[in-house]
């Protein structure tokens, strides 16, 4: 590992572990919703989802269906990415609901229930969140219990202008291993979402690759197949955390993250010295069980701090059994 990092990545790793279970949402891409009969369905309503949708140009509305028990919590928010003429609102229907406010005549609300309308409103300005990175617009939030037990319908409307938003529903953060493992895949997703053109976004991995590379090829007759596989596990990690700091200032401006942006620099700082250190273990001259061991601890490390686009770490675990002898310089 480089010289002195090994504290500071001890420290910043137990930061990260530490602090994400309290911030993580497990991000869900809607499929179809456009009628209460076709809602997309939501399993297990208390558990932390963001969902991330598209209105059309309205008048429109797109469902969400879950059940509830009697008591429990009903917790949604509703943000956009942009500031401007598109200002989504929501409304709650479901068995007990109290009726409040005037529902739209193109929302269709199903038969026998209330109707809880809750209108957007554009805050003057975003909020910052460390754990993506982006920032977001609030517009609305019911948080509510459930009257009775059965099927509530949630409803996501617009009257003007379509554009993209996200609903955060339920409060209980959670991941299984397999979502934890693809957070990285999703937060591309999520930055397509706002906007943002795939070149932009990987646009610091594709420099780091590029350099890399380029060094690479200077070398080319005397690399061993573990040198190759452990070199671009630390390329592909040291860029998953440019792409983070990018997103970091992408996210910062117009904003007042405050101390949350520490959070994310955690989350960038962690796969750059991962992928420090697996250059230094992948250019050793000897290559023992101990190098093998530490890129496979790398591999493990760098799945649980989402580095390296889940492909960094699958290097290497590669990396791990390659040959270590060097091709002749012939």
């Amino acid at each position: 590992m480089v010289p002195g990092s090994r504290p500071v990545l001890a420290v910043l790793l137990a930061a990260l572990l530490a602090a994400t279970p309290a911030l993580a949402h497990v991000p869900l891409f809607s499929e179809n919703g456009s009628s209460p009969d076709s809602a997309f369905v939501i399993e297990d309503p208390t558990r932390s989802w963001v969902i991330y949708d598209t209105l059309p140009r309205g008048p429109a509305a797109v469902y969400y269906r879950f059940r509830m028990e009697e008591g429990e919590r009903i917790y949604a928010t509703l943000q956009v990415p942009h500031a401007g003429g598109f200002v989504p609102g929501m409304v709650l229907a479901g068995p007990g609901i109290q009726s409040r406010g005037t529902v739209l005549p193109d929302v269709r609300v199903p038969g026998g229930t209330g109707a809880l309308v809750v209108p957007g409103r554009l805050p003057e300005r975003p909020e910052y969140e460390p754990f993506t990175p982006t920032k977001f617009y609030e517009l609305a939030r019911i948080d509510t219990t459930a009257p009775a037990t059965g099927d509530y319908t949630l409803a996501v409307y617009t009257s003007g202008q379509g554009g993209n938003y996200a609903l955060a529903l339920g409060f209980v953060e959670s991941y299984t291993v397999g979502e934890w493992v693809l957070v990285p895949m999703d937060v591309v997703g999520i930055h397509r979402h706002e906007g943002q053109p795939l070149l932009l976004i990987f646009a610091p991995m594709i420099a780091v690759l590029a350099v890399g590379a380029g060094l690479l090829f200077r070398r080319r007759r005397s690399l061993s197949p573990f040198t190759l596989a452990g070199t671009a596990a630390g390329l592909l990690l040291i860029g998953s955390g440019g792409m983070i700091l990018m997103q970091t200032a992408v996210a910062a401006v117009g904003t007042d993250p405050g101390s949350a942006i520490l959070l994310t620099l955690v989350f960038a700082l962690a796969p750059i010295l991962l992928g420090a250190w697996a250059l230094v273990v992948a250019f050793r001259e000897r290559i023992g069980a101990g190098e093998r061991i530490a890129m496979t601890v790398l591999g493990l490390l760098g799945l649980v701090t989402w580095a390296g686009l889940v492909i960094g770490p699958l290097f290497a675990f590669i990396a791990a059994v390659m040959p270590a002898r060097r091709r002749s310089r012939a």
